[in-house]
Parts: C-alpha cells; structure tokens; sequence
C-alpha cells in the first residue's frame, strides 16, 4: 500500500503532463514549464527516496545513487532555465532558439548522470528522466517563429 502512494506521487504528476496539459504557448514558456516540471519530479523523486531509505527499501548506496542523480538533474536544469532566460533577454522568440538548450539539457543529464542498473533506483528516477525528456518535445511543437 504505501508503495504505491509513494509512486503515485511521482506518476500522477507524469501522467498530467502526458494527457495534453499545456506547457506553453511559445517556445519560451515551453521551456521555462518544463523546468518547473523537472523542478517538481525532482521534489518527489527526493520524497520517494527518503521515504524507501526510511522504511528499508533503499539501502545506503541505492540512496546516495538517487542523490548524486537528482543534484546532476538539479545543475543541469539550473544552466537550462539560465541559458532560456538569456536568448529570451536576447529578443529570440523561435523555435529554432530554444530547441538546441532544451536538447542541451538532456545531454546534459545523460552525459553527468550516474547510471544504475538497480531496477529500484531506476524506477524511483523514471519521472525526473520523462519530464526533462519531453522538454525537447515540448518546444519543439510550441507556437511561435521557427
């Protein structure tokens, strides 16, 4: 049972996110949404393991994988929104702008992430990794100048 309330945290927001809530109109506030939803995978991803560490589930390693992997999410997700910020400074408004640093953030991630074959750490992290990935597909099919 409280397996799954923990997921349940983590899935509802995902399935959300899934079912056509909008993440922006142009290519800025798609980018700048989809940082927030990282934001908030995160946040519950951080609940899931303090509460599996608390009860047993994680051990020692299992939860300082999910530590290293959410601070990596975290950094590269701070670069993204600053990077997002400053060609919106900048007066770009396209598609074509903003595709490249939503992609960079998910190069980003792949690319500084611990990885773990451990199928609980990777079920725990499965939120985080589908919200920064729908970032790229978000923006990409956000309105505006491409």
């Amino acid at each position: 049972m409280r397996k799954r309330q923990l997921l349940s945290l983590l899935v509802v927001p995902l399935l959300l996110l899934v079912a056509g809530c909008p993440l922006g109109s142009d290519p800025y506030r798609a980018s700048i949404k989809g940082s927030s939803d990282v934001s908030q995978a995160v946040s519950s991803a951080i609940k899931i393991t303090a509460q599996y560490y608390a009860v047993g589930t994680f051990n020692d390693g299992q939860k300082a994988t999910a530590a290293k992997y959410l601070t990596v999410v975290t950094d590269c997700n701070f670069a993204f929104r600053k990077s997002v910020t400053d060609v919106h400074n900048a007066g770009l408004t396209g598609v074509s702008a903003f595709l490249p640093i939503a992609d960079g953030f998910v190069n980003c991630v792949a690319s500084s992430a611990p990885v773990s074959s451990d199928l609980k750490v990777s079920n725990v992290l499965k939120g985080v990794d589908s919200a920064i990935r729908s970032i790229s597909v978000a923006v990409a099919s956000a309105k505006g100048a491409k």
